[in-house]
């Protein structure tokens, strides 16, 4: 089982390991020293063992040799110890050679133990010492016989070989002798230099073990001074004080258990430096009070506020000497509860004034006194911005006139005080006639500078105290209080309706602009706010549908109209789905020459309820719901289908002329789209005329030629519709690639009476022929005005004189009783 060691012992083995590693580097040089000594002494051993043990023994030898050779010379050298040489003297002779050979022997030994390389030293003495002993002998066994003579030949002959013998013996010994001082000089030598190298490890290890008792007591002691000094410094007050140690022993882990106590302190306690660095980075002013209510200190910021004002220094000023405050400032801030502010403005130059905020609350100074601290904050932007926001909240930005909001709480204020008063209110919804127009095709800053122009005029019709609000757009509405009699609200919009259909000047344009204005009154038309905007909004609508620039008076079957309009609405989309609701009938079309055209597919609804609804009232409707492109593909689709039919049985010159809406017109896909319905039917294209309105052309001339010339691309003819109601720029027109024009019926059918609509019809049709288009009249309905038209050079004519339009069950008969115009 592994057993684990408690922290705290780890950490202090750390610091133990240490101490012990500095014990261990001790020990260590003290073996260094102690094996230094062992080493010199051991070599020194070997030099003196090498003295002692093998050259003094060789000495020893050579001197013995040498002693015992003498010592047997005198003892038969002498004449007289020759003639007392008996057997016993014969004995001890023998015994003198056999040491003395003994002790040749013995020096031959330790030579070839010792010095080998010296053997033939010992050779030589020994040979001369045979030579010796022989002398020897010989002097002994002839001393009894020999004559005096022979006796000194003999005594000379030993003479000789103990000379000789001393001689090799002295020889040897000299060697030795020099080898012996050798080697005693090399001891002294050695002895010298192990001296030399005790004493420098000694002094080497004494040093080490300094050095790393300094350092071991230098990584042990410098932190601990650092803790010490920080201890200090943090007892200060300096709460950022920390310790860099890199040490993991006990020492280490304790600077870092003061780090975190450090930190955790300095998050807990705020010290004066802390506070002074809060104070001073506030974006609020701070005002520190004395007891007297003088200013004592402020922070940056209320420096900052104070020096825009150039109040110049602010210490031992009161609050009354800063700021202007509508009652005493002292009692004021005083009294002020948490969470309560008062507003005043700083003294000074600045104009206008700096707006600030004073909150307030109470410090103690000791001694039983309290001093006071203000908040101040700067809220001049925050008010500019508080009434800009409430001015945008209530005004429109363009005209300056009261918006949406402001106009509805001004009239349900005057509605609420109407039941007191035996006086009307008067609502005029207005709206500017085709002002998309003018915005589309001069650009929005005109258009804005127009809306500026209208609100003026509006205003000088009006009366001081009526009420001129912008409700969207091109739309104003009107506030007419005071009202003695509600056909003096009839009056006042008949005014500005005429003030309006003056020309505007706006730059290099000459602007055309009116008005159209619905009216509304309380308490006849009711008493609530948005039920009288309501009614004036489709009296307006119902002005529009009169011809526009004029106004109308709400009546309750407008209301009607709008049920009405919504439920067809509601019920159009259904018909759209349902085939045998939508019908398309047919008006044909004839060439001046008598050859016919073809026609002109009109739509029709077939309600199961309602009967057959005129186009004049669900056509409007299905252009407010967004629905007339799924109605013109849907009739285009069944038209060019009647088409193909007609052609099969045996009319296939025929044309078919289908309506466009501006927003089928607007379809991206568009020409997509007409490809998809001509091929379906399988006609070739060119049997196909799409009619677009001069308003849809004109709206925006640079995006509808584009779209024209890919549907001409496609093979389809086109042509405009209404032509003379709009306002058709002559230099926009030549860009668009039509075939043919179609004037209007409102100026057909007056033109064999009415010499201006004739002028305007002959201009048109020279026009056209200038710019090489066709001409198409409709609405032809007597002959004389076939014969004019045909006079004035029109290519073709369209009318009941010609046919009204026809089912399609109906068209084929028609055909075969055709009997062209002339």
């Amino acid at each position: 089982m592994a057993t684990t060691c408690h922290p705290i012992l780890t950490y202090r083995m750390k610091l133990r390991t240490q101490i012990f590693a500095g014990y261990v580097l001790l020990a260590l040089l003290v073996v260094v020293v102690g094996l230094t000594g062992y080493v010199s002494v051991r070599l020194i051993s070997q030099s003196f063992d090498s003295a002692i043990n093998q050259n003094q023994p060789v000495l020893t030898a050579l001197q013995k040799i040498r002693f015992q050779a003498t010592a047997l010379a005198f003892s038969v050298a002498t004449p007289n110890a020759a003639a007392k040489m008996d057997a016993q003297a014969h004995a001890g002779t023998a015994s003198a050679i056999a040491s003395l050979m003994t002790s040749v022997a013995e020096y031959q030994g330790l030579v070839a133990k010792y010095f080998p390389l010296e053997m033939d030293e010992a050779k030589e003495i020994q040979e001369r010492a045979e030579v010796f002993v022989h002398a020897v002998e010989s002097i002994g066994d002839h001393n009894q016989s020999a004559g005096h003579t022979v006796f000194h030949k003999q005594q000379s002959q030993l003479s000789e070989a103990l000379t000789s013998l001393l001689a090799s013996t002295a020889e040897a010994a000299e060697g030795e002798e020099e080898e012996f001082h050798e080697l005693q000089e090399t001891i002294e030598a050695q002895s010298t230099d192990h001296l030399m190298a005790i004493v420098t490890a000694s002094v080497l290890s004494l040093l080490a073990a300094i050095l790393g008792g300094a350092a071991l007591a230098g990584r042990v002691a410098r932190p601990v001074a650092a803790l010490r000094l920080a201890a200090l410094r943090f007892g200060q007050g300096h709460l950022n004080e920390r310790i860099e140690v890199d040490s993991e022993n006990e020492i280490g882990e304790l600077a870092q258990s003061f780090n975190q106590m450090a930190s955790d302190l300095s998050m807990s306690l705020v010290t004066r430096d802390y506070v002074e660095s809060i104070i001073e980075s506030l974006a609020e002013g701070v005002v520190v009070l004395d007891d007297a209510g003088r200013i004592e200190r402020v922070n940056g910021a209320m420096r900052l506020i104070c020096h825009a004002a150039a109040l110049g220094e602010l210490a031992g000023l009161s609050l009354s000497d800063v700021f202007v405050a509508d009652g005493d400032l002292d009692a004021m801030t005083a009294n002020l509860q948490a969470s309560q502010e008062i507003d005043v403005s700083v003294r000074g130059k600045t104009n206008p004034p700096t707006l600030v905020t004073l909150s307030a609350s109470s410090i103690p100074l000791g001694n039983g006194k309290n001093g006071r601290v203000l908040l101040v904050q700067d809220v001049t932007d925050r008010r500019t911005h508080e009434d800009r926001l409430r001015y945008l909240a209530s005004y429109d930005v363009l005209t300056g006139l009261p918006n949406r909001r402001m106009f509805l709480e001004h009239l349900r204020n005057s509605l609420a005080r109407l039941p007191w008063k035996d006086q009307h209110v008067g609502v005029l919804f207005c709206d500017i006639d085709r002002f998309k127009f003018v915005n589309d095709s001069l650009g929005h800053s005109v258009g804005d500078v127009l809306l500026q122009r209208i609100a003026d005029r509006m205003r000088e019709v009006l009366r001081p105290g009526d009420v001129i609000g912008r409700w969207a757009g091109d739309e104003f509405v009107v506030l007419l209080e005071d009202i003695a009699d509600p056909a003096h609200v009839d009056v006042i919009a008949a005014k500005i309706v005429s003030r309006l259909r003056d020309s505007v000047q706006i730059g290099p344009h000459e602007l055309h602009v009116s008005m159209s204005v619905g009216i509304a009154c309380a308490p006849g038309d009711g008493l609530e706010a948005d039920d009288l905007i309501k009614d004036a909004d489709l009296a307006m609508y119902a002005a529009k549908e009169a011809g526009k620039n004029q106004c109308r008076r709400y009546q309750p079957i407008m209301r009607e109209r709008t049920v009405l309009r919504l439920q067809l609405e509601h019920a159009l989309r259904s018909a759209i789905d349902t085939p045998d609701q939508l019908k398309v009938h047919y008006q044909a079309q004839q060439n001046m020459d008598g050859t016919l055209i073809g026609f002109e597919a009109l739509v029709r609804w077939q309600h199961p309820e309602l009967g057959l609804i005129s186009p004049a009232q669900f056509l409007p409707a299905a252009e407010e719901a967004g629905l007339m492109a799924a109605l013109d593909e849907s009739v285009m689709g069944m038209a060019l289908a009647q088409l193909r039919c007609w052609r099969e049985e045996g009319w296939p010159d025929l044309r078919m002329a289908v309506n466009l809406s501006n927003q089928t017109f607007q379809r991206k896909d568009l020409v997509q789209m007409v490809a998809r319905v001509i091929d379906a039917a399988g006609l070739p294209r060119d049997a196909v005329e799409l009619e677009l309105t001069e308003e849809v052309v004109m709206e925006n001339v640079g995006t509808a030629v584009g779209t024209m010339e890919q549907l001409c691309a496609l093979g389809v003819q086109l042509s405009i519709d209404d032509f003379g109601t709009g306002y058709s720029s002559l230099s926009q027109l030549k860009r668009c690639p039509i075939r043919m024009l179609k004037i209007d019926r409102s100026f057909i059918t007056e033109v064999t009476h009415d010499a201006g609509d004739r002028a305007i019809t002959d201009a048109i049709i020279a026009l056209s022929h200038k710019l090489g288009v066709l001409v198409i009249a409709e609405g032809v309905e007597t002959q004389a005005q076939f014969d004019l038209l045909r006079q004035s050079g029109c290519d073709a004519v369209q009318g009941y004189l010609l046919s009204k339009p026809l089912p399609h069950d109906q068209v084929l008969p028609w055909l075969k009783a055709f009997q062209p115009i002339h």
